[in-house]
């Protein structure tokens, strides 16, 4: 009976180092996702929401309809392949199914969705983004509408912005979608800039009395001393030339010019109806208090399989 005893434990050991080895594998698999979840409360509202945030999926597709950009597409993604060991499409694909099985109210796309704006990868996007099962809001990062040496240029904004319209629904350079008792407004990039007219449209909302959540590419640069966050941000990508933080939007980081700095002053002020901010770029997660009042999550690079469900409830 001993000796029975001692095999069937044996055998569970096994079994269980099977069962192990086998999730590892599944885990590193090309295409598998890896779901962040967070629950932000937030006052004046009476629903509760979940939202599905994505970012940096950095989808490198080309075909002949864009002949000067293959080899480049070619580089770019067989790089973000290498670096993540997985394959860009499968996991957007992968991103778009664990969406739907969320139930998410709003699936957002807050930025470098496309790494350029070439019609095969615009394409793409626009298949995967077509099974969705829920609305969705898209905010255009640094590298959506960048198009071969047209990188914040003139005209990769005038020229290659259009090619995105049915995937942000807009010809705009921001995005609002409007619930009962709580406004989710995107803002494109533009050089680390707002676009000034896509200002002006979104303050009124900021200024209201209805909460928002902002949608940028770029993360905001908390108000306080050498935040987690921008500690973490230097870290990893350096400061620039000046000594300043590469990828935060911010007086100390990458510096606002007139019109951003007109919207981060209603962001940032003391009755402001920004209660939280939803970004990406830095390619890494992150949550934080951005002042007394609004907390920041930041979903990593969509091209490793990061997402972050959100779960938005009422404060009591």
């Amino acid at each position: 009976m001993r000796e029975k005893k001692k095999v069937l434990q044996a055998l569970f050991v096994v079994c269980a180092a099977f069962v192990l080895i086998f999730a590892v594998k599944k885990a590193d698999q090309p295409g598998s996702v890896q779901i962040q979840e967070e629950t932000v409360t937030m006052a004046g509202i009476r629903h509760s929401y979940d939202f599905f945030l994505i970012a940096d999926t950095h989808i490198s597709l080309c075909d002949d309809r864009d002949p000067g950009l293959i080899e480049k597409a070619q580089t770019r993604r067989e790089a973000f392949a290498r670096e993540s060991k997985k394959t860009a499409v499968r996991t957007f694909h992968n991103l778009i199914t664990q969406s739907n099985r969320s139930d998410a109210d709003l699936t957002i796309f807050a930025g470098d969705i496309t790494d350029s704006a070439m019609y095969a990868s615009i394409d793409f996007v626009q298949k995967e983004i077509d099974r969705l099962s829920m609305p969705y809001l898209y905010v255009t990062g640094n590298h959506d509408f960048e198009y071969g040496k047209e990188y914040f240029s003139k005209k990769a904004y005038n020229k290659y912005f259009p090619r995105l319209k049915n995937l942000t629904k807009t010809s705009q350079q921001y995005a609002i979608y409007e619930f009962d008792d709580l406004i989710v407004a995107g803002l494109n990039d533009k050089n680390n800039q707002f676009d000034k007219q896509a200002v002006q449209a979104l303050l009124p909302y900021v200024k209201g009395k209805k909460p928002v959540i902002l949608v940028t590419h770029v993360p905001l640069q908390p108000q306080y001393q050498d935040s987690p966050l921008e500690q973490q941000a230097n870290d990893i990508w350096g400061l620039s030339e000046h000594g300043r933080c590469r990828v935060l939007l911010g007086e100390t980081a990458c510096g606002p010019n007139q019109t951003t700095q007109r919207l981060l002053d209603a962001v940032f002020a003391k009755d402001s109806a920004v209660a939280a901010v939803f970004a990406g770029h830095i390619h890494f997660y992150h949550r934080g208090m951005l002042n007394d009042t609004s907390v920041q999550l930041v979903t990593g690079a969509g091209y490793y399989g990061d997402a972050v469900l959100i779960h938005v409830r009422a404060s009591s």
